[in-house]
């Protein structure tokens, strides 16, 4: 990769996001490895164009009128198993790494199996599912800035809080990432990924493009609890419907949703929320991109 070939121009993001919406990148590079990424962020800031972090697409909505800057898909996927820690490279999908703790009899991370994320995002957004999340798996991160330098911080230093963290909102790309479980037997960590997948695919709407849970759970509630009650289950905007089996997905019912169909649609679901039982639901998803 050189300044005068960086990567490719006007890259459809749609097909790259779970909900196969949004527009085009200014600037699109796939990295695979930690000396794509370094090189691919050094030779953006070079040239004063913003970056973001793409994983595989999950948690975001891509405006209609895409990114500008450049975009780089990081499918860097790489484990290393230490013990009961699994040190894992930031593109690497949650699913996989679930799979090497298993094989290797570490239990705890079973349910990093049902979240179609990467490493990278986990960190970025505190990602979780059944009880756990990834700051009671994390030990620590290497964090890296635009600059291309890397630096190493705890657990502790990454502001944590349901679903969110102090890297929310800035520039700083997570390169890796340390997950701690606790031994176990290989057994009982298979048996537990089979049970939680199928637990989830008979509560949620896999087959339709969707991109995860729209809104944080209020503290002692469920939003697709709120959203049910509220009369939205099933309510649409464009291609874009409240999934009629998990109130809390907003799913792509046609294929031909766009960006603003489901904001408008989140919109209508904080109003009707707010006016029936006075509670502001906040959006998991995170908006990015020209809106």
């Amino acid at each position: 990769m050189t300044d005068g070939t960086f990567g490719t121009r006007n890259e459809r993001l749609a097909p790259l996001t779970s909900l196969r919406i949004g527009g085009p990148a200014d600037f699109f590079v796939r990295v695979t490895s930690l000396d794509d990424l370094k090189g691919a962020v050094r030779v953006a800031r070079r040239h004063e164009l913003p970056t973001f972090i793409l994983g595989r697409g999950t948690n975001v909505l891509v405006a209609d009128r895409g990114i500008r800057g450049v975009v780089l898909e990081n499918a860097w996927s790489e484990t290393e198993v230490e013990g009961v820690t699994i040190n894992a490279s930031s593109g690497t999908p949650l699913a996989h790494v679930a799979a090497v703790a298993a094989r290797s009899g570490i239990l705890g991370l079973e349910w990093l199996a049902t979240i179609p994320g990467t490493v990278g995002g986990a960190v970025h957004g505190n990602a979780g599912a059944f009880g756990s999340d990834t700051a009671e798996a994390l030990v620590d991160a290497v964090l890296m800035d635009l600059d291309g330098e890397t630096w190493t911080v705890a657990r502790d230093e990454l502001g944590f809080a349901y679903r969110t963290s102090a890297l929310q909102g800035t520039p700083t790309v997570v390169v890796r990432a340390r997950l701690r479980g606790r031994p176990g037997e290989r057994r009982e960590a298979v048996a537990r990924i089979k049970e939680m997948v199928n637990e989830r695919a008979a509560k949620q709407p896999l087959a339709q493009p969707n991109t995860g849970s729209i809104f944080r759970n209020p503290v002692g509630e469920h939003a697709g609890r709120l959203i049910d009650a509220a009369g939205l289950k099933g309510a649409r905007i464009g291609g874009a419907m409240v999934s009629e089996r998990h109130a809390n997905f907003i799913v792509n019912t046609t294929g031909m949703a766009t960006a603003a169909d489901v904001r408008a649609l989140i919109d209508r679901c904080q109003t009707v929320v707010q006016e029936r039982f006075g509670t502001l639901l906040v959006p998991e998803v995170e908006f990015v991109g020209e809106w």
